[in-house]
């Protein structure tokens, strides 16, 4: 008895501390990106022929839409992040298959942490910048990543549930 509640609970504090571990590394290289930008003007700082750092503040959605929504948006945005993350990483406890508690945990991250920075910075931090040569996609950052990992860990793991029925 003792045993399963010490598993149980062993469970529920390494998916916490995955997403912690998450939301720090975001947290860290936003604050860090901003410090150093700030520092340096806010000039873009080339990392390789098709990436480099910049900095964006987004108080849109995703790739910078609805932009202009002012305070009423950000809170709105910033309740919505925090509640889906909460909810994710709820949900993230009770499932027993570990793609698609990692995909959960990834998904819960990036939320959170985009939500962090509505609360502290008004505004979600960008500053990954890929291109070819003229065409940028969109600046990202590490929430953004992980969410999308979290995507395509669910895709997978839907496309293996499938096949194993």
């Amino acid at each position: 008895m003792l045993s399963n509640y010490i598993r149980v609970n062993k469970k529920y504090i390494i998916t916490l501390l995955l997403i912690l571990v998450l939301i720090t590394a975001d947290q860290v290289t936003k604050i860090k990106i901003s410090i150093d930008m700030m520092n340096s003007n806010y000039e873009t700082v080339k990392v390789t022929p098709f990436l480099n750092i910049v900095y964006v503040r987004n108080t849109g959605i995703s790739f910078g839409f609805l932009n202009e929504g002012g305070i009423i948006q950000r809170w709105v945005l910033t309740v919505f992040a925090a509640f889906v993350g909460v909810f994710l990483t709820i949900s993230s406890m009770f499932s027993n298959k570990i793609l698609f508690k990692l995909a959960l945990v990834f998904i819960s991250a990036g939320a959170i942490g985009n939500a962090i920075d509505r609360l502290y910075f008004g505004g979600v931090i960008d500053f990954i910048d890929f291109f070819i040569y003229n065409i940028h996609w969109p600046a990202f950052n590490l929430a953004d990543t992980f969410i999308f990992t979290g995507v395509v860990f669910l895709i997978i793991d839907s496309l293996y549930s499938n096949k194993v029925k």
